[in-house]
């Protein structure tokens, strides 16, 4: 009779453990602090819908792989963004291949100097602006008084972001997690 209630205990605890987690999730309740480095946007927001151009079509997210952008504006900090991409992603190592690099620019005329150093790196066309607006949204108002670096997943999805000013090995730890 005792191994029998043990057995039903034992048999019963992942189950109870998964409601309990599920229940918590649900009603919202998350810790206050994490132990990431980046910051993450307010809220997500699909990138799918936005018409972004890759190339000559619209960008897609079926290669399963983490896109690790950034915006393009006039400011120097862009070159500091796109050597820290680079640099990063080689730090990757073996998990090299799971996150490709780009650009997101308005105007193509702002990179055809600086993207011939980078040549693994993405152009991306944000000729609307929309992704610029979404940026702002779910960043604060000062998203784009430093130049960032931020994260989709590979379902289209915004995750987080990090300032080019960051130390790069806090930035390295939080991919190595994401990917």
């Amino acid at each position: 009779m005792r191994s029998k209630i043990f057995l039903a205990l034992l048999l019963l605890t992942p189950l109870l453990v998964l409601l309990v987690s599920t229940l918590s999730f649900q009603s919202g309740y998350s810790p206050k602090y994490t132990k990431n480095n980046g910051i993450f946007f307010n809220e997500y927001f699909d990138t799918t819908g936005l018409s972004l151009i890759d190339g000559q079509e619209n960008l897609k997210f079926e290669d399963g792989k983490w896109l690790f952008a950034t915006y393009a504006s006039a400011d120097a900090e862009l070159e500091d963004a796109l050597y820290l991409m680079r640099q990063l992603n080689v730090a990757l190592n073996r998990d090299i291949n799971k996150l490709k690099r780009a650009v997101v620019i308005q105007d193509m005329k702002i990179l055809e100097d600086q993207l011939i150093d980078y040549p693994r790196t993405q152009a991306i066309i944000d000729a609307e602006g929309r992704l610029y607006k979404k940026l702002l949204d779910a960043g604060n108002e000062s998203f784009f008084l430093e130049q960032k670096i931020f994260i989709i997943d590979p379902y289209g999805r915004a995750v987080m972001f990090f300032p080019v000013s960051m130390d790069p090995k806090l930035i390295l730890k939080d991919l190595k997690v994401l990917i």
